[in-house]
């Protein structure tokens, strides 16, 4: 296909833009070549990028990043550990918060006392 300027005149360049056919980016597992715009691989489904979760560089392999050299395994595991330590501090939040209800609603039966042993073991935990 050629393209014509507003003089007539064919404009190479353009066409031969036109014609380039789009990269393609091969598989690492199954060699299958993919469309460049391709995030995963049509015939075996794996991954054809990977996101650094660090700073966000797309890149062909995982592992390591190429451009801030996080490891991805061990970033992923900090992370894991993080939301773990968190989640067992709201539990425990929650635990006590429940107690705390449950002893006030036995003021009326115990008179207090279950509350205030209670409280006391709560601060000596500190």
């Amino acid at each position: 296909m050629l393209i014509a300027g507003a003089d007539g005149a064919v404009n190479a360049r353009a066409a031969g833009a036109m014609m380039e056919p789009t990269m393609a980016v091969e598989c690492t597992r199954c060699r299958q070549e993919n469309p460049e715009t391709a995030r995963f691989c049509s015939r075996c489904h794996t991954p054809l990028r990977f996101t650094c979760p660090a700073c966000g560089q797309a890149q062909s392999h995982g592992g390591t990043c190429d451009a801030c050299g996080v490891d991805f395994l061990k970033y992923g595991l900090v992370h894991l550990g993080r939301m773990q330590v968190e989640a067992a501090r709201e539990r425990a939040r929650e635990q006590h918060r429940h107690e705390l209800f449950r002893q006030l609603a036995l003021v009326p039966l115990t008179g207090g006392l279950s509350l205030f042993k209670y409280l006391r073991n709560r601060l000596r935990d500190r």
